[in-house]
């Protein structure tokens, strides 16, 4: 999966292990991060480039490990005694070997963005991974773009929120959101799709 650079907008891009330059540090320093969080059985299940709402570039790599402990400050759930993986996303600077941050999605919950990321086209401007707040660029109804942050949300174990915020030359506070909420069916199918917030630079979609 890869999505396009428009402009100054950095919009994430998808890197499988083995793909682009770079790769193999940006994996290492996540399942290191992984590790020392108290991660078992890591793995990279993808990297992404995004830049964040500060501007600053960062690699958001999202891992799958089993947390059994509580050194992280968060225990995964388990199943006949055994933890269950979940998914993890680590922001790893560019050429930096450590990270700096990390978010727990809790089991099956990337599985779930996943599924409602696409549910519509025009839902690919925004993060398919929990915990990323991002600069965007959004589709202005009868053409042109207009500078903004996206981000991706659970509202409830079956709720996706795509939010928007512009513009990006107002302090926050004094943006406007807008965004969709996806609702999901018990196997993670989108069922339906609403719109929430002020009407959106998009309006339509």
């Amino acid at each position: 999966m890869k999505r396009g650079i428009s402009g100054a907008l950095l919009v994430a891009m998808a890197a499988a292990a083995a793909g682009c330059g770079g790769g193999t540090t940006v994996n290492t320093a996540a399942l290191r991060e992984a590790q020392e969080s108290g991660g078992t059985e890591a793995h990279v299940m993808r990297v992404e480039r995004w830049r964040l709402s500060n501007g600053d570039p960062w690699n958001v790599v999202l891992v799958k490990a089993k947390f059994c402990g509580t050194k992280n400050g968060f225990t995964a759930p388990k199943i006949h005694g055994r933890c269950l993986p979940v998914g993890v996303t680590f922001f790893i600077r560019p050429g930096a070997s450590t990270g700096g941050g990390a978010d727990f999605a809790g089991y099956g919950n990337e599985f779930k963005v996943a599924r409602a990321w696409k549910a519509r086209p025009a839902f690919r401007i925004f993060p398919d991974l929990l915990g990323v707040l991002g600069r965007c660029e959004i589709p202005r109804a009868g053409g042109g773009r207009v500078p903004g942050l996206c981000e991706t949300k659970l509202n409830d174990t079956r709720q996706v929120a795509f939010l928007e915020h512009w513009p990006l030359s107002q302090p926050p506070g004094s943006r406007n959101t807008a965004g969709w909420i996806v609702t999901l069916d018990r196997s993670a199918r989108p069922i339906s799709v609403e719109r929430t917030g002020s009407t959106p630079p998009q309006a339509g979609a």
